[in-house]
């Protein structure tokens, strides 16, 4: 009983340390890029382990596409090594963001489209995967295990 209490305790920590630093006002899509060995169990396992931590954002669509158009709204592309610089990061994911009104400290900032760059070489490693994701779905950098700037 302990250690399934403990278990518990410790989801809930975890999902306590999750920072939103933007979210998604509807509903993504998602694009699998030529140059991406991704596959799409790998996105789907990705979202699950996000979904089990209590982060959930409503995917409309994931397929590998014939071309990754940069200016599209409402899509998390994944692709290939674009422009990530190996000498100091494994992979990259970019926010495209906008907001209503005037900007402050209390300001939500809405996720245009991500775009996660992970080199084919990186995709076995599963935590920089997870973290690229977490920032696609919304999750700025935490004390979250997964979320930890270290990544």
């Amino acid at each position: 009983m302990l250690p399934i209490i403990f278990s518990l305790l410790t989801l809930d920590a975890q999902a306590a340390d999750l920072t939103y630093n933007w979210q998604w006002e509807t509903s993504p899509k998602i694009e699998i890029c030529p140059d991406s060995q991704f596959t799409i169990n790998d996105v789907v396992s990705g979202l699950s382990y996000w979904q089990d931590k209590g982060v959930f954002v409503e995917i409309t669509s994931i397929n590998h596409v014939d071309h990754c158009d940069l200016k599209k709204r409402n899509v998390i592309q994944f692709m290939g090594d674009r422009n990530v610089n190996h000498d100091k990061e494994y992979a990259k994911t970019n926010i495209k963001w906008y907001y209503y009104g005037e900007k402050n400290e209390d300001t939500t900032l809405f996720i245009k489209g991500a775009r996660i760059q992970i080199p084919n070489d990186n995709i076995e490693m599963e935590s920089i995967v997870l973290h690229e994701i977490g920032h696609a779905l919304g999750l700025g950098h935490s004390h979250h295990e997964i979320m930890k700037a270290t990544h």
